[in-house]
């Protein structure tokens, strides 16, 4: 994925999305990349899930403690 990350498995799934363990084969690393849906209904309703899903990635991105895992978009 975008030549960076290798999806190893599902680990979850909601409305919204699923969460996948990967790979960061730049960094040799292990993360979680979470797939988001946006294709909607109609265009009203892919712009709106559009729009909700940057909302999240950036509120998300945001957050800066030390409990916390850092977000990358």
């Amino acid at each position: 994925m975008a030549g960076r990350y290798r999806l190893a498995e599902s680990i979850g799934q909601g409305g919204m999305g699923r969460v996948w363990r990967a790979v960061d084969d730049i960094l040799d690393r292990q993360v979680a990349v979470k797939e988001m849906r946006i294709d909607g209904l109609d265009p009203e309703d892919t712009r709106t899930r559009r729009e909700r899903v940057l909302r999240e990635a950036r509120a998300t991105a945001r957050i800066d403690h030390p409990n916390v895992v850092r977000v990358y978009l």
